[in-house]
């Protein structure tokens, strides 16, 4: 049963991950460029469709992603003992460059006047949004691949016996 409880919080995080990461790409190589280059009478309508549309997707993955991230931080910290001392450092800093990432979404996909005037510089916050967000997905790698050794049933202070990382890799991949 714990398998299945790994399986669905990581696909509960990593899918909606990639719905947010991958609209953002899309919007800085595809969309925004192309409504740069063209003008119609229907531009503001249709570039405010787009953003109440997407709107609702960039909140509900954003909390899914936040939910599923602060269980599975806690959940990695209470089964596992880190060797190398840098997981918990980068694990952090990545939740709060998560918390940057979906900010900068939210006021992209926003309707208050705050939003409004934030969208005047849409491409230069669309950009800075994707390079943080390749960022996070760096970080979420060097997470995914550090050593880890499981803790002792006895007690979360007890020291468990050291496995080499090949051994604790492999059964966590």
């Amino acid at each position: 049963m714990e398998f299945v409880f790994e399986l669905v919080l990581r696909w509960a995080h990593i899918l909606p991950a990639i719905i947010l990461v991958g609209g953002t790409l899309y919007m800085v190589f595809a969309l925004h460029p192309a409504m740069q280059a063209t003008e119609f009478a229907e531009k503001p309508e249709l570039k405010n469709a787009i953003r109440t549309r997407w709107a609702k997707v960039v909140m509900i993955c954003a909390g899914i992603v936040v939910l599923s991230g602060i269980v599975s931080l806690g959940y990695q910290a209470m089964k596992y003992k880190f060797p190398q001392h840098y997981y918990h450092g980068v694990a952090g800093a990545k939740l709060l460059l998560a918390l940057v990432i979906l900010y900068i979404a939210s006021l992209l996909t926003g309707r208050s006047k705050n939003a409004e005037k934030f969208r005047e510089k849409e491409g230069f916050w669309l950009k800075l949004n994707a390079s943080l967000a390749v960022i996070l997905v760096l970080m979420a790698g060097s997470l995914r691949i550090a050593d880890r050794v499981p803790k002792s049933a006895g007690s979360a202070d007890s020291k468990a016996p050291a496995a080499s990382p090949t051994e604790t890799r492999s059964e966590n991949s």
